[in-house]
């Protein structure tokens, strides 16, 4: 069996990011004021045991031999006056031999101080400030070479030295940091609890009204905190798709209603004709089988459009675009509908036709016009009219007529599935022409020429993009 996945909660990876987050800076930055402190100290040692030597040379300058025991007193007065209590110090004389001595800080010495005196001797000609490694300690050092201030004869050396990481200052600095690290990071993992227990708590909301949408539960409320950030966001977006699938759903099941009571029509009179014959109830079976036929051919029309609109609306393979001449589509759709040209007096004229081309579906898209043409020639008195201009870089194809018009009740439905207005038979011919229009990434409308001037009809409007060679 493979390891089972461990799942933690957003809640405990944000915490968990927190408290990275928060070591990571406090690991650094105890490590540049370790650094930084580190370094001050060191300069601010060198600093302090130039000037305490430079001091202490100048008064001892005025005493003209080191070895004798009085003088010895005399140097050791002068250390305690001159020297603060952190800095030791050890005496040399002309040829940077030990000078024995006490009560100058020495104790601490790892070793005697002879031997401390001789480790420093290489630096007998290098005189002023410096920091060394002597056995386990590190160590600012500073010699500073005396002259008799009446003969200026070289009476010794003083060596000033340091341990300064052991300077408690140091060590309270560092601690102190690191407390205030410690309560700045609580109150951080405090104020994160708080922000990310009220973002979890969006999120399971909106984890939860996405499973009722997933159970088609559209009308189910879950309150959501107001947020104006992504999360609000997300729910608003959750909440139109919910209602855009509530939409959807009423819409599929009043199409599967409307279907089924096309189809049932038909069927019902085949059935009728049918059980007649077998019951002898129809003498002329020739009228009968007419009628039959009449009856087959309309459920075959009508399953026809339907699968040719279902197609249209979730395949995109039925689409298959290529350049095309605005014309040629309207000549194509013209001749389809010639048998209807002239018919009651009914004719089909041009406006304004623009030279300009479309990346369409060929077929697809004379299809549409021609429904729209087959729609006017119902409703026309004398004349249809068709135009295609260029608007705002869009194609705009138009077919008009002289009519009635579209009743203001019916023109927010008139695209609708199985909606059938006055004269209207399955009411999925302008159905079909809106899927094809949405398939090519455009728009079909329709208004009523009053709205627009002072004559009657309607237009229906088809706007496409405009295609350009190399775009």
């Amino acid at each position: 069996m493979g390891k089972k996945d461990v799942r933690h909660s957003l809640h405990f990876k944000l915490i968990l990011s927190y408290i990275t987050l928060i070591s990571i800076i406090g690991i650094i930055s105890v490590g540049f004021v370790y650094i930084f402190a580190n370094t001050y100290m060191i300069l601010q040692a060198r600093h302090t045991l130039s000037e305490n030597g430079a001091a202490f040379a100048e008064d001892a300058s005025q005493i003209p031999d080191w070895t004798a025991d009085t003088e010895i007193t005399d140097l050791q007065v002068i250390f305690r006056r001159n020297i603060d209590s952190t800095t030791s110090l050890v005496l040399a004389d002309a040829h940077f031999k030990y000078i024995e001595n006490t009560g100058m800080n020495v104790d601490h010495l790892s070793t005697t101080p002879e031997r401390f005196v001789e480790y420093l001797s290489r630096y007998q000609n290098s005189l002023g400030s410096r920091v060394i490694r002597y056995g386990d300690t590190t160590y600012a050092v500073a010699i500073q070479q005396v002259y008799n201030a009446t003969t200026q004869k070289v009476l010794g050396y003083v060596i000033l030295f340091t341990a300064p990481t052991s300077y408690r200052i140091q060590n309270s600095l560092l601690t102190l940091y690191f407390f205030s690290l410690v309560v700045a990071s609580i109150l951080a993992i405090a104020v994160s609890l708080l922000f990310s227990t009220g973002l979890t708590k969006n999120l399971r909301r909106l984890k939860v009204r996405a499973d009722l949408v997933a159970n088609r539960q559209f009308d189910a409320e879950v309150p959501v905190i107001e947020t104006h950030d992504e999360v609000g966001d997300l729910a608003h977006s959750i909440d139109r798709m919910a209602r855009s699938l509530s939409e959807y759903d009423a819409r599929q099941k009043k199409f599967l209603q409307n279907a089924s009571h096309e189809l049932r029509t038909p069927l019902m009179s085949i059935r009728g004709y049918v059980e007649g014959l077998k019951d002898g109830v129809f003498t002329d079976t020739e009228e009968v089988s007419d009628q039959v036929l009449e009856q087959v051919s309309r459920l075959e029309k009508l399953t026809g459009e339907l699968i040719y609109l279902s197609k249209i609306e979730t395949a995109d393979e039925v689409i298959v675009k290529s350049p095309v001449a605005v014309s040629d589509l309207l000549d194509e759709a013209a001749s389809r509908v010639s048998g209807f040209t002239g018919l009651d007096g009914v004719k089909l004229t041009y406006g304004k036709i623009a030279d300009v081309t479309v990346n369409v579906d060929s077929e697809a898209m004379v299809t549409a016009i021609t429904n729209l043409l087959s729609n006017a020639f119902r409703f026309a008195k004398s004349e249809i009219e068709v135009s295609a201009f260029l608007r705002e870089g869009n194609v705009v194809i138009t077919v008009g007529d002289d009519g009635p018009g579209i009743s203001p009740d019916e023109i927010d439905h008139i695209f609708d599935r199985f909606f059938k207005g006055r004269q209207g038979k399955y009411g999925l011919g302008l159905s079909i022409v809106n899927a094809i229009i949405v398939a090519h990434d455009g728009v079909a409308r329709a208004y009523n020429r009053s709205e627009k001037t002072d004559t009657t009809g309607a237009v229906f409007e088809i706007i496409l993009p405009q295609y350009k060679k190399g775009k």
